[in-house]
């Protein structure tokens, strides 16, 4: 997986989310710690990679229970939102 062509990112440390711009779209996507981190792990990595990534930095510390299936729900709603994409094989 890796982030999308295009994409602005900010940090809004105050409201602790990241602000990300698609030119594509045009659209303004704001995202919450859990997703912030996923979206940072999208370097190339497999999906594996990535939720193995998650659960050592994350764990249960984000709440909400198992943090293999919080990654891929997150995973599927950054790939929905078109600001992740399969990397290249």
């Amino acid at each position: 997986m890796r982030k999308a062509d295009g994409l602005r990112s900010r940090p809004v440390p105050q409201a602790e989310c990241l602000m990300v711009f698609s030119p594509q779209s045009g659209r303004i996507h704001w995202l919450g710690l859990e997703s912030w981190l996923l979206f940072e792990l999208c370097d190339g990595r497999s999906v594996e990679a990535i939720a193995r990534g998650y659960a050592e930095l994350a764990g249960d510390k984000l709440g909400g229970g198992d943090a293999q299936a919080r990654a891929l729900r997150g995973l599927d709603s950054l790939l929905g939102s078109r600001l992740v994409e399969a990397a290249p094989a």
